[in-house]
């Protein structure tokens, strides 16, 4: 791959293409860089911009803005409490945007120098490394440089002296292919904090001026690793005191030699004078070493046990950070669907209310046509109920012989006419009652309500088909028990109501077959009426249809008596009453028709 010149910047690819902290794809924790490091920036620019415009938590909120711009999955979106927990890490990738947004809000080109070379040195670095000289701090650099970038940065030492020491930092391959074409650039940044960090070291660990840096290789000019020289004053107190230490032994040997042994010559003297002071800096140079090398290994110590607790502590932030954005994901997959929901439902509503205003419309349509129906139906049966009267009068009077004596042949037609006249006004007569009971002004006056005994009504419909029964050798019973309540009803209008149920029963059963009405009070305060046939049965595809006006089943001969009204009628009445009819059947073994009954009347509903 080849790689971009470091004046092409990462923020020129786009969106990140890489998660920024949580787990990978493959499962591998995401830990390139710490979120101590990440503080340390976000507090720097917070600080700079309070510094500049008095308002620094808004160029954190721009910061936080701009990153979840270059966030691909929402669930991924950082806020500024999120940047300033420690505990937390991120990908290097994520890391280089940031540095980036950085110099855009400050306008400061060296942003990331001067954010390394004031926040870079964290408190934990300055405490520990106190005990210790500058070349053996330099010289554990890769140990506190793995506690900031885990596994994503390779850290060496080279030659270390009291004055100067050369430090290494290259960057793994998992890194690079973070970086892409940009390395160069995002290696820049990254040496700028952390060589102008290491240079503070000295003044932040021992109050000494800052070291000098010389840049010896620079990723960034296409070398394979960052090298720089750092070079400082080397601490004088230490040894000074330790002179300091030996020079009293050594001025008392001097004197006793030159009172107490006046042989001696000068040189010998001091021969004899520089042997204590050389015994006492031995001594103490021996117990310094030791007590620093206790200083050392307690503090390693320590430091290692640190670190395996903030490892611990790190891998269950690690965690809640990959939970809450898998949370966060489930979350905004929710609200993808209630929207969508939410659009289907308006759109589903919309529909719906579309067609019920149609619905209304043509309920309304066919309320109109109904009622004019109705009328007219009214209308054309008055004036054929007259006729129909008239001409089935002058019928019966010929036939009586008024008008002279009659052959067999007419007296045949005759009565053939007088049988269709008598039908006819039948017919009209239902289309009449039919009419009055659907009209919804009329229906409820037509009712002439009294307490009556169903029980006594339905004796005295069967005691009136007997003698047709009797004829068709048909058996018609009763079965009606004594403690049945009394009802309010129309006693005409239920006697047709039995009167049409019990006759289809005898007409569609067969001779030997039996026709049962039972009666009997229901649970809910009603009365249910029962008629039982072993008929022909109706098909189910039928039985939907049996209650319609003008319906006649397919097995019904059309030479067979009726207009299809009868049953219509009834149901109109039974529901006039406030109650329900039913039915079941299985073909070829005969039906059975219910109806319920309140005890009372419903209460008129007023007409629409």
């Amino acid at each position: 791959m080849a790689l971009l010149s470091k004046d092409h910047r990462i923020l020129e690819k786009g969106p990140m293409e890489f998660r920024p902290f949580g787990v990978n794809p493959d499962g591998t924790k995401i830990r390139d860089v710490s979120g101590i490091s990440i503080r340390s920036i976000v507090d720097y620019l917070e600080d700079c911009i309070a510094r500049k415009e008095g308002n620094g938590a808004r160029a954190v909120e721009d910061l936080c803005r701009l990153l979840n711009e270059r966030i691909r999955d929402p669930a991924y979106h950082v806020t500024p409490d999120f940047l300033k927990n420690a505990w937390n890490s991120y990908s290097y990738e994520f890391v280089s945007f940031m540095r980036e947004f950085g110099i855009v809000l400050s306008g400061d080109p060296q942003f990331n120098f001067n954010a390394g070379k004031e926040r870079n040195v964290s408190p934990l670095l300055q405490i520990l490394g106190r005990p210790f000289t500058l070349s053996q701090i330099y010289n554990m650099w890769p140990s506190f440089g793995q506690k900031y970038a885990k596994d994503s940065v390779i850290f060496s030492v080279g030659a270390v002296t009291d004055r100067s020491a050369v430090l290494k930092l290259q960057f793994t391959a998992r890194t690079h292919q973070q970086f892409g074409p940009y390395a160069k650039r995002c290696a820049e940044l990254v040496c700028q904090s952390a060589k102008s960090g290491l240079a503070m070291v000295p003044e932040k660990v021992h109050g000494l001026p800052p070291a000098t840096v010389k840049d010896l290789k620079c990723m960034a000019e296409g070398d394979p690793c960052c090298e720089w020289e750092f070079t400082w004053t080397p601490h004088s107190g230490r040894p000074i005191a330790r002179l300091a230490s030996g020079a009293l032994p050594a001025l008392a040997a001097f004197t006793y030699c030159r009172f107490f042994l006046p042989t001696l010559s000068l040189a010998e003297s001091l021969g004899l004078s520089l042997l204590p002071a050389l015994t006492v800096w031995a001594a103490t140079s021996r117990f310094f070493r030791k007590k620093v090398a206790r200083l050392e290994g307690l503090i390693l110590e320590q430091d290692r046990a640190v670190d395996t607790r903030h490892e611990e502590l790190r891998e269950v932030y690690l965690e809640q950070a990959q939970i809450s954005v898998e949370l966060r994901q489930k979350v905004l997959q929710i609200e993808e669907l209630n929207v969508g929901l939410e659009a289907k439902i308006y759109e589903r509503t919309t529909e719906l209310e579309q067609l019920n205003r149609e619905l209304r419309a043509a309920n309304d349509q066919l309320q109109e046509l109904d009622r004019l129906k109705s009328a007219f139906v009214s209308i054309v049966s008055h004036e054929l109920r007259t006729p129909m009267t008239s001409i089935k009068g002058y019928v019966e009077n010929i036939l009586d012989g008024l008008a002279g004596g009659l052959t067999e042949k007419q007296s045949y037609y005759l009565t053939r006419v007088k049988m269709n006249t008598e039908r006819l006004t039948r017919m009209v007569n239902d289309l009449l009652d039919l009419s009055r009971i659907e009209d919804p002004e009329k229906r409820h006056d037509s009712l002439r309500p009294v307490p009556m005994s169903i029980r006594d009504l339905t004796a005295e419909v069967v005691e009136s088909f007997q003698a047709m029964a009797r004829q068709r050798s048909i058996t018609v019973r009763a079965d009606n028990p004594a403690s049945l309540p009394f009802i309010q009803g129309d006693r005409d209008k239920l006697h047709r109501v039995l009167t049409n149920l019990i006759g289809n029963a005898i007409k569609f059963t067969s001779a030997g077959g039996a026709v049962l009405i039972e009666t009997a009070a229901g649970s809910d305060g009603s009365v249910q009426v029962c008629i039982t046939d072993t008929g022909c049965g109706i098909p189910s595809h039928e039985r939907e249809k049996v209650f319609d006006k003008f319906f006649r089943g397919a097995a019904i001969p059309e030479e067979a008596p009726g207009a299809g009204l009868g049953l219509a009628i009834t149901k109109s009445l039974v529901e006039l009453h406030g109650g329900r009819i039913w039915l079941e059947s299985t073909p070829g073994k005969g039906s059975r028709f219910f109806f319920s009954l309140p005890l009372t009347l419903p209460a008129k509903q007023p007409s629409r």
